[in-house]
């Protein structure tokens, strides 16, 4: 019986994945998350599939509570956490470098003590380039500081985006990472980014992806209220079944202990949502994952949303 379940599970997956495929404005989510009791484990794992997609957008907006909020809740909670699994390590020496700097833009590079990949993304802005970077994080002028809105991990090519910080919370929380272009991998996807060329003046990281194929994310807006980023795709390799575009990694142990605790989702036939452990997988033409109660982990963190799928090209 729990074998005909299976199958009849995978027919389903499968037939989602090729009816988005008929049509680039749709992608099919599918969850992969699994249940947890630790605060600094992302259990929750999201891919979004369809290869006739080439273009969407993601947007990083302020929770609903947050204009209400006095205490932000960014320290770790390593309760129920066992030891961690040892991982291959490399060792580094830490250091970090000013890439880019002007009245309005700081864009800044940094190596860490380890990493679980001996080399990530070699790194360019305009005529200067950079290896051996683990992360390289982007900040906007407000007022007299530069906050920061955008980090991007240039060794397993996750990306976290926010709002601008407001001055209640000048250090406001990531939430959910997310993954753009060829995403390998399942409990722990990556995104293998060979060379990251930054724009700053078109606001712009320009993707060369080993697994062939280039991608470009170019920050739209960004104000207190959300950060939107503009994604483009091409020549990402096929393959059957078609490989996820994109992939969302989170954490949820309960509603009050989340750093995503819904999917709210829209398709053809209508609005839907339901808890994001509960999710099992849909058709969709645009997808969000938010709380409504208050979150004692990452508390001003973002919601996470995708959407206006397409197939325009870079």
């Amino acid at each position: 019986m729990r074998r005909l379940a299976a199958l009849a599970l995978a027919s389903i997956l499968l037939t989602g994945a090729a009816l988005a495929a008929d049509t680039p404005d749709k992608a099919w989510v599918d969850n992969l998350s699994r249940p947890t009791q630790c605060a600094e484990l992302d259990n929750v794992v999201l891919t979004l599939a369809n290869p006739k997609v080439r273009s969407f957008e993601i947007e990083a907006g302020a929770p609903v509570y947050l204009p209400d909020l006095k205490f932000d809740g960014v320290r770790p909670d390593f309760e129920n956490c066992e030891s961690p699994k040892p991982e291959p390590a490399f060792r580094f020496e830490p250091k970090t470098s000013t890439l880019y700097e002007d009245a309005n833009i700081r864009i800044i590079g940094a190596t860490l003590a380890s990493s679980w990949r001996e080399r990530g993304a070699d790194v360019l802005v305009g005529e200067r380039s950079w290896s051996g970077l683990h992360v390289v994080q982007w900040l906007q002028k407000t007022g007299d500081d530069f906050r920061e809105i955008l980090v991007a991990d240039v060794v397993g090519g996750s990306w976290r985006a926010k709002p601008v910080p407001g001055e209640a919370f000048p250090n406001a929380a990531y939430g959910a990472s997310f993954l753009v272009g060829p995403v390998e991998g399942g409990e722990r996807p990556t995104v293998v980014i060979a060379k990251l060329k930054i724009d700053p003046a078109a606001r712009a990281f320009r993707m060369t992806f080993a697994k062939g194929g280039v991608g470009e994310v170019t920050i739209a807006s960004a104000d207190e209220k959300r950060t939107v980023l503009d994604v483009r795709l091409d020549g990402l390799s096929e393959s059957e079944p078609p490989k996820p575009f994109a992939a969302l990694r989170s954490m949820f142990v309960s509603p009050t202990k989340a750093d995503v605790a819904r999917a709210n989702w829209r398709t053809d036939t209508g609005l839907y949502n339901e808890p994001v452990m509960d999710f099992r997988g849909a058709n969709v033409r645009e997808i969000r994952f938010d709380r409504i109660e208050r979150s004692s982990h990452n508390t001003s963190a973002p919601d996470t949303t995708f959407r206006n799928f397409g197939a325009a090209e870079p």
